[in-house]
């Protein structure tokens, strides 16, 4: 089936997936899978936050904080909008190594755009067969090298301060496939007190060891060193949209990573119908952060961690019915030395600690997923997974420990797809999944949180349960337009969220149940005098089911405000509808590319109670690229125009923040213009 095109006035190309652990057709995978190409990652583009290209994927929000010191806020169908940091809910693979750690936390600062091939984006009950914490699947793939040998020197520069430069290097000879990145990026910030820098090395090596045994091998780092402007209060957002927040001066508010991860994933075909995949990783990361706190106000985070997964792909016939089966074991673990310190203006005090505290988080799962054929219309699919997730944090201060906790689940899926005309089908499937605790989530007891005292842990979090269903259609119509939709609604129990806040602590809470309720629509369409459009659209009811009651107190009183978070209430973080569009025209010879994009999103709501929003904005921005050939030489050049019409508006928002900073202002009118030249040896 061609369901994708490389360019205006051409047939869709088929695009082939391995979201469903096995490779297939978007088309006749029953799930809601969305893939941004290599064209979309970099034409035009800063390459520089994955709220850029996962804009074009209906039913995700990556919502833009304009703050390096704070990943983007990423939601799918509104699961893990209510993250404090990093990304919740979703589980992020880079070449098949997780970017999400065992407890279901994830980051994102150590992708590299710049060297990214294409992003697979999977949402719905398929997303369970991942285990904990898949409300949704991004999987970032890099590029292979290409025949030959090649080197491509790059520079970008744009408002704010904002300058990118690297260089990449990648070939294909002898069997060996390699590509190597090194890009630094600077920008001095929209807001004040935003500066930051960061430095990506990606690499990537394939070669065979024998006719039917491949190694790819992957390894990438990131530095980073960023300013924290904070948010800003309704008042504070009126006055000085570009200003830091209170406390972000006085307390120096600040945050540096390093990361460094290898993974290693081989590939062995047994014979026609099987074939192995082993996938061994391993990395560490430091964090140190300055909160805007006197006491507990420098985090300084060891985090070292590995894992492997392992499966078993086979292809049979039964019956004159086409099956694959995969089978697989997956295995991950973190381990955490937490260290909190006082800030005193800014600097660190060394001694003695306010917190010293050891967690460890580790899960063992098994899979079995399975396709049947018994027409070529009729498809089912089912699959289990039997997960593990142990959580133990200790504190070293008292020699004490908070406990430890063992998460089990059973979860599943189930779907059937009918092909109602050769390029035309429906699907219906339903999964049942769950989400554990993050140890951010339990190293905090309520009590603690709010009175002081010892603290006791909150090993008593339970884990999250949801139940979904989705019933889709795809639609590819005279192989130049392409049609999805989906409906989905989506049932918690036990939903994580805030019980607590006091400062830059929190503790958190099992919410009775809360409900998600959308409609997804993209479409792709080649038009005459080489147009393209593109367009995807989001509308997202994310509420409160039963009501439950939370505390907050503010550090500056000490006051303390007990509310009643009400059925029906909005779930904060995630905007209630979403839109992009795109018309592109493209020379037929690919040396000049016009376009014109629409975004536009809805209202947004900052806490549980409803008692802040940000009101929804539509933006319109320009591109151009353009590129010569001359010789062994290859030189591209772009310039683009965002947010045209200088709109104001808030690009993010810090949910349940205790001194109702939740604002994010996002940029006026601004501009970007790049330079890249490659030569092929």
């Amino acid at each position: 089936m061609s369901i994708a095109a490389d360019g205006p006035g051409q047939s869709l190309q088929e695009v082939v997936v391995s979201a469903s652990r096995s490779e297939q057709s978007v088309m006749d995978t029953a799930a809601s899978i969305d893939v941004v190409n290599a064209r979309q990652i970099h034409d035009g583009t800063a390459e520089q936050n994955m709220s850029e290209p996962l804009a074009r994927t209906p039913g995700i929000f990556a919502l833009n904080r304009q703050n390096y010191a704070q990943d983007l806020l990423i939601s799918s169908r509104g699961f893990g909008a209510n993250s404090a940091f990093g990304a919740r809910g979703i589980k992020i693979f880079v070449d098949g190594i997780p970017g999400t750690a065992a407890d279901g936390q994830g980051q994102i600062s150590h992708i590299d755009l710049a060297s990214a091939d294409h992003i697979e984006v999977m949402r719905g009950p398929f997303s369970v067969l991942y285990g904990n914490s898949a409300g949704g699947v991004i999987n970032v793939f890099t590029e292979n090298g290409k025949p030959g040998a090649e080197v491509m020197p790059y520079f970008s520069s744009g408002s704010f301060g904002q300058r990118k430069y690297g260089v990449k290097i990648d070939g294909d000879e002898n069997g060996i496939n390699y590509l190597l990145d090194a890009g630094a990026l600077h920008t001095d910030g929209y807001r004040e007190h935003s500066a930051a820098d960061r430095n990506n090395e990606n690499a990537k090596l394939r070669f065979k060891l024998t006719p039917d045994t491949s190694v790819t091998v992957v390894a990438n780092r990131v530095h980073l060193t960023a300013l924290d402007p904070l948010g800003l209060t309704a008042a504070q957002l009126q006055t000085n949209p570009r200003g830091a927040g209170t406390g972000a001066d006085a307390f120096a508010t600040r945050k540096s990573v390093d990361q460094t991860q290898v993974g290693v994933t081989l590939n062995q075909r047994i014979s026609a119908t099987d074939s192995l995949t082993f996938t061994p990783y391993g990395g560490e990361r430091k964090t140190t952060q300055f909160l805007a706190s006197a006491v507990n106000g420098v985090i300084n985070l060891k985090r070292d961690f590995f894992g492997m997964d392992s499966k078993w792909l086979h292809a049979a016939n039964v019956g004159g019915m086409p099956l694959k089966l995969v089978a697989g074991v997956d295995a991950n673990e973190n381990r955490d030395h937490r260290l909190t310190y006082s800030n005193v203006g800014g600097q660190q005090r060394v001694a003695p600690t306010d917190q010293d505290y050891s967690m460890e988080a580790r899960n063992l799962d098994f899979y079995l997923q399975g396709e049947l054929h018994p027409t070529d219309r009729l498809a089912f699919t089912a699959g289990v997974r039997q997960s593990e997730i142990t959580l133990s944090a200790d504190s070293n201060n008292n020699l004490a420990s908070l406990g430890s906790r063992t998460y089990q689940a059973v979860t599943g899926m189930i779907s059937a797809q009918y092909y109602v005309q050769e390029n035309a089908n429906v699907y219906v499937s339903y999964g049942a999944g769950f989400d554990t605790p993050t140890l951010n989530q339990i190293i905090y007891s309520p009590s603690y949180v709010t009175s002081g005292g010892t603290n006791t842990g909150n090993m008593k979090l339970n884990a999250a349960r949801t139940k979904q269903v989705e019933i889709g259609y795809k639609s590819e119509i005279s192989k130049t337009a392409l049609v999805k939709i989906a409906l989905f609604h989506a049932e918690t129990t036990d939903d994580i969220v805030l019980a607590a806040s006091n400062g830059g602590k929190s503790s958190y809470m099992n919410a009775p149940k809360t409900r998600r309720d959308g409609l997804e629509l993209s479409t792709q369409v080649n038009l005459p005098y080489n147009l393209q459009a593109n367009v995807s659209y989001t509308l997202l009811d994310a509420k409160v089911a039963q009501t439950y009651a939370q505390t907050v107190t503010n550090p500056a009183t000490n006051a303390s405000t007990s509310y009643s978070v009400a059925s029906g209430r909005r779930i904060p973080g995630v905007p209630d509808q979403g839109l992009f569009a795109e018309l592109v025209w493209r020379k037929p010879d690919n040396s000049l590319e016009l376009a014109v994009e629409g975004r536009a999103a809805g209202s947004i709501v900052a806490n549980d109670v409803n008692k802040a929003y940000a009101g929804g904005y539509g933006l319109m921005n320009l591109r151009a690229v353009f590129r010569q050939a001359v010789g062994k030489w290859t030189i591209s050049e772009f310039a683009r125009v965002d947010n045209l019409f200088d709109h104001s508006y808030v690009g993010s928002v810090i949910v349940n923040q205790a001194n109702s900073q939740f604002y994010e202002s996002a940029p006026g009118r601004n501009w970007l213009a790049g330079l890249s030249a490659s030569y092929r040896f």
